[in-house]
């Protein structure tokens, strides 16, 4: 990686005007240059895909309509099956598109436009039963001011989770039930408790709905 590259997608000056190197404190960027906006968008068509990716996550970030442009063209041409970009260190899956989910979020800090991700974030709803989602989507859900309009689509990813024997990743959800249709709750809580001797990471969010 070149240094103009390096420099692009990880170095950043913060408010306080201390420097460093992380792609994530670039992502939170408030004031960013439209020059350097341009060379993003230019990474995005790098023939190294992770370069292209990280160049992606900064512009959705930032709330750029490039970076969201990008995003629809990774979801519709199966990226995520060509490369992978965000291997759990753990599990070994993808974590790519619970990354991504982060990144919508972190765009709304810019924009005050929760509206424009909520297409973005059925889309990852839609992917919960089949791709791996480590606990950012859980999060975002969590602090969305209008998740109340997706519970429809909560519910059927939890569903597909369940179908698809991912028990902790449905019960990552059981917290998002909890805030915004708890009368739904009793059902999936008696469901996946029964998985906890399979998975007793699912305790965890268990206990999280009764504290």
């Amino acid at each position: 990686m070149d240094n103009e590259i390096y420099e692009t997608l990880y170095t950043y000056t913060d408010e306080d005007g201390n420097q460093g190197e992380d792609l994530r404190e670039v992502q939170l960027l408030e004031s960013f240059s439209q020059e350097r906006i341009e060379r993003l968008a230019n990474l995005t068509n790098n023939e190294d895909k992770y370069i292209a990716y990280q160049a992606m996550l900064i512009l959705l970030s930032w709330g750029i309509d490039v970076g969201f442009k990008k995003l629809d063209d990774f979801i519709e041409n199966n990226i995520d099956e060509l490369v992978e970009f965000e291997p759990h260190r753990i599990y070994g899956e993808d974590n790519v598109y619970d990354v991504i989910s982060d990144a919508l979020y972190i765009s709304t800090y810019n924009t005050n436009d929760e509206d424009k991700i909520v297409p973005y974030i059925k889309i990852m709803l839609a992917m919960y039963g089949n791709k791996f989602f480590e606990s950012r989507l859980k999060y975002v859900l969590l602090k969305l001011q209008n998740t109340s309009v997706l519970i429809p689509n909560i519910k059927k990813a939890i569903e597909a989770a369940i179908a698809n024997e991912r028990y902790y990743q449905a019960s990552q959800l059981l917290p998002v039930i909890a805030k915004y249709e708890e009368e739904a709750l009793d059902q999936y809580v008696k469901e996946l408790s029964f998985f906890t001797k399979y998975d007793n990471r699912i305790s965890y969010n268990l206990k999280e709905i009764q504290d």
